[in-house]
């Protein structure tokens, strides 16, 4: 079905393949090599669905595996990631979120399959992070919750690394303080009783400030709490 090269039958067998890993994994996993192959044919596809559609396949696989068989896709990191990067390119919002979920449950089940290309993963979800012109605006917390959630699980991936802690709390700071550029005029000049609720700017100091908790109770205060000290002090000198 996807050497046929059509993309219903492409998308129908990586369904297919979704439905019988939790029925027939050892069984499956006398192919591993065969099915690297099908999932670096089909998370190559020019179509975004199709790469989103191999995505969720080799991450369930990955979720139902024994960590020793996962070892054999670690090979396909960078074309998975490449799925995320791809929808952020072409804007599509539904798949960028739908990817990075993948990979934020991915990372409370099996966060060692990640640790050959950490710092690799880190640096290209960055600018998912700084960018500010999402419509879902819980887009730019993925990524940093994939982040945090694997330095929970494995806190070696970065604890003997300052700089990058710094950086991953330097990106965590501007989440909580960014404002938006375009400040609406009944904000600026707000009419007797106005009130704004729920603004995502609150949400984003809620999810920044339980990061920052999350990292300190894993990494160790040791470690965290000079670096955030830092970072609070040079925040209260910018001007």
């Amino acid at each position: 079905m996807i050497q046929s090269g059509q993309e219903t039958a492409i998308d129908a067998a990586l369904q297919i393949f979704n439905g019988l890993f939790s029925f027939i994994m050892d069984h499956m996993l006398k192919f591993k090599d065969d099915l690297a192959k099908t999932f670096q044919t089909t998370l190559a596809h020019p179509k975004l669905d199709i790469k989103l559609a191999s995505l969720q396949a080799v991450a369930n696989l990955l979720s139902i595996a024994e960590r020793a068989d996962c070892k054999a896709f670690t090979g396909l990191i960078p074309m998975m990631t490449q799925v995320i990067l791809d929808a952020f390119k072409e804007e599509d919002e539904t798949v960028l979120e739908d990817a990075l979920v993948e990979f934020n449950e991915l990372a409370e089940i099996e966060p060692l399959f990640f640790k050959p290309s950490f710092k690799e993963l880190y640096a290209a979800l960055k600018p998912i992070i700084q960018h500010k012109d999402f419509c879902n605006t819980n887009i730019r917390q993925q990524p940093l919750e994939f982040i945090v959630t694997l330095l929970e699980r494995k806190p070696s991936l970065a604890q003997k690394d300052t700089e990058m802690l710094k950086d991953i709390l330097e990106m965590i700071f501007r989440l909580m303080i960014d404002i938006d550029d375009d400040i609406p005029q009944d904000w600026l000049s707000p009419k007797e009783g106005f009130t704004q609720d729920g603004d995502e700017e609150e949400d984003y100091v809620q999810f920044g400030q339980n990061c920052v908790d999350r990292l300190v109770s894993s990494i160790g205060d040791g470690v965290m709490l000079p670096l955030i000290g830092q970072l609070v002090m040079n925040t209260l000198q910018n001007d």
